[in-house]
């Protein structure tokens, strides 16, 4: 049995695909300790467990604008 790579997905995509390879699923949520999550939820990691994948979920943060990833 092959696990997909879901990382950066939206999470409804990562896990009907999870599901699709035959897997059970568990989501872990986490967000930044000053920010509620507000943005679309998307995969920031994947873990093989022995009874299927742990999938983390992280809000999207856009950029303020002006902003670059860097600052």
């Amino acid at each position: 049995m092959t696990t997909p790579s879901v990382i950066g997905r939206p999470l409804a995509e990562a896990q009907r695909l999870v599901c699709q390879a035959g897997l059970q699923v568990t989501i872990t949520h986490t967000s930044p300790p000053a920010s509620p999550p507000s943005g679309p939820r998307r995969i920031i990691r994947q873990r093989l467990l022995p009874e299927g994948v742990e999938l983390v979920v992280a809000a999207s943060v856009p950029l303020s604008e002006g902003k670059d990833v860097r600052d």
